[in-house]
């Protein structure tokens, strides 16, 4: 049996994903589609988040938050205390600065699994420890 490879995603996957009345979630949702998918880094206490305050009807309750997190992303990938304890030394050793480290930080979690996070936002895929950010 051929098991798919497991793909750390963060918030801008994760959001379009789970909100029908996203602008990016048909294409997301077909991208996702027969992918195993998993939160990397901050990524799954930020999607709560956003997910708790979305504007309007769109906002969902803390406990259906969970839950949806919970069925569509069964594995969060964290960084270790001791990832995390060097992750400013080497994001500065990558050159990366700003609002890239959190980007940084899936990527770092995810090591070593494909990193789709600026994906959809015109980037390529990262692989490892490289992010790619997409200019607007």
């Amino acid at each position: 049996m051929n098991v798919a490879p497991r793909i750390a995603v963060d918030t801008s996957i994760a959001i379009p994903l789970l909100v029908a009345s996203h602008a990016a979630h048909r294409r997301v949702r077909d991208w996702a589609r027969g992918r195993r998918l998993s939160l990397s880094g901050h990524a799954s206490v930020e999607t709560y988040a956003v997910l708790t305050r979305l504007p309007g009807d769109a906002r969902v309750s803390a406990e259906d938050a969970v839950a949806l997190i919970d069925d569509r992303f069964p594995e969060v990938l964290a960084l270790s205390a001791d990832s995390a304890i060097t992750a400013p030394r080497r994001l500065a050793g990558l050159g990366i600065a700003g609002g890239a480290v959190y980007d940084g930080l899936v990527a770092l979690a995810g090591r070593r699994r494909f990193f789709a996070g600026r994906f959809f936002a015109g980037g390529e895929p990262a692989r490892d420890l490289a992010v790619v950010v997409a200019r607007s």
